[in-house]
């Protein structure tokens, strides 16, 4: 996954229970990757990047806490 453009790319992702996925931000400036009450990256700096664990099924939305028009989805089956 990756953060540009003030945008996740892609805006949704489907993984499966187990997996860990990777967010790496490629903008000049902090992102968050936050889905309130299951999961959240602190901030991200520029050039670096975040992974998680997917160990819930479900669907998960999330946001930059920075960037609130920032949007993605975690599909985890």
């Amino acid at each position: 996954m990756t953060i540009d453009g003030s945008a996740y790319a892609p805006s949704t992702i489907t993984v499966r229970k187990g997996d860990t996925v990777t967010w790496v931000n490629k903008d000049p400036f902090p992102h968050t990757v936050t889905a309130a009450g299951k999961f959240d990256s602190k901030s991200i700096a520029a050039n670096g990047k975040w992974s998680y664990r997917a160990t819930q099924a479900g669907d998960f939305d999330y946001i930059c806490t920075f960037h609130p028009n920032m949007k993605g989805t975690l599909v985890v089956q």
